[in-house]
């Protein structure tokens, strides 16, 4: 039996981080990203994260 590529065609149906149970709309969104699975209110979060600069070191 080889091994194949397979595709996520359900995710859970709770919020990773919270467990809020999930709307329709936050489901597609997980669904069509292949992210984790996550509220409106983390899935902001993780926005917010990725648009904070950087830390610069100084030396």
């Amino acid at each position: 039996m080889g091994l194949e590529e397979q595709t996520l065609e359900k995710t859970g149906d709770r919020c990773e981080v919270c467990g809020a149970k999930l709307t329709a709309d936050e489901l597609q969104v997980a669904l069509e990203s292949a992210g984790p699975a996550l509220c409106t209110v983390h899935a902001a979060e993780v926005v917010l994260d990725e648009d904070a600069p950087e830390a610069v070191e100084a030396d």
